[in-house]
Formats: structure tokens, sequence, C-alpha cells
């Protein structure tokens, strides 16, 4: 077994699971918030749109949620977490990514499995066709966007950090 001598365990990444779930929540909350107001918005101008072209905004509408859910979430893990450093703010990130990804893409689709069962029909090949590429495309997206969010934190910490170690002067 290899062990770090107590000098070199500074070099260690500092890994707060706390600063992930709290990333987490506000990334879900947000989600679902932007996504709720873009399917309100979507199906109250439904009269003004081409037809068939609802559901397309709502998936693009969705894909903007999702982006900006990723980065704030990044961001605020990022600082909760308390890292200055950029290797520790980007395993926040990533974590907090595959978190959110896994969430995203189990609790829609068994949602929608349940009203598919009910309804008893199977969506067409394209559909699933085009939704595949969305999330695909979406996920790696998200990905740069939440390290973004992380990042930005980070500096943000750092920036804090700086500034009480300078102290405040008087007027």
């Amino acid at each position: 077994m290899l062990f770090l001598s107590f000098r070199d365990r500074s070099k260690l990444v500092l890994f707060r699971w706390p600063a992930v779930g709290a990333g987490l929540s506000v990334a879900l909350g947000l989600h679902i918030v932007v996504s709720a107001l873009g399917l309100g918005m979507a199906y109250v101008g439904s009269g003004s749109l081409p037809e068939g072209s609802t559901a397309y905004w709502v998936l693009a509408w969705s894909g903007v949620a999702w982006l900006a859910a990723a980065f704030i979430g990044g961001y605020v893990a990022a600082w909760v977490s308390d890292s200055s450093s950029y290797v520790e703010s980007i395993f926040h990130g990533l974590t907090l990514w595959g978190l959110l990804t896994v969430i995203l893409m189990v609790l829609p689709p068994t949602a929608m499995s349940l009203g598919a069962m009910l309804a008893e029909t199977v969506p067409p090949s394209d559909i699933v066709s085009f939704v595949a590429w969305f999330v695909a495309i979406g996920g790696i997206l998200s990905l740069g966007t939440t390290i973004w969010g992380s990042i930005i934190g980070s500096r943000v910490v750092e920036s804090v950090e700086t500034k009480m170690t300078e102290g405040y002067r008087a007027a």
C-alpha cells in the first residue's frame, strides 16, 4: 500500500458530498421550475404556432433549462464546497453532473412510460431517434456548463478568500 506522509496530505482533493447535494438540489429545483414555466408558455401560446411545432419549442426550452440548471448547480457546488482549487471544483462539478444527468434521465422517462402504458401507444422511431440525439448533445453541453459553473464558483471562493486575508482598510 502507498501511504502519504503528513506533509503531502495537503495535496489531496477534499471532496464534500453536502456541497454536491446542495448543487443538485438547486439544479433540480431550477430545472423543474423553468421546465414547468416553458410548458405553461408553450401550451398557452400554442394557438399562434404552426401545427406540430409546440413539441419542438418545449424540447428546446427543456434543453435551455437543463443547461442553466447544470451551470448554476456547478456554481453552487463549488461555492458551498469552499474549494479555491480548480481541481476540487471540477471534481465537485463532474459528480454533480453525473447525478443530475442520471436523475433527469430516469425520472421523466419513468413518468412518460406510465403515461404510455395508460395510452397504450408506442412513439414512432423518428421521434425516439430525435430525442436520443437531443439527450446526447444536451448531455455533452450540460457537462461543459457544469464544469464552467464550478470553475467560476471556485474563482468566487478564491477572490473572497483573498479579500478576507487582505483585511479591511479605513476610508
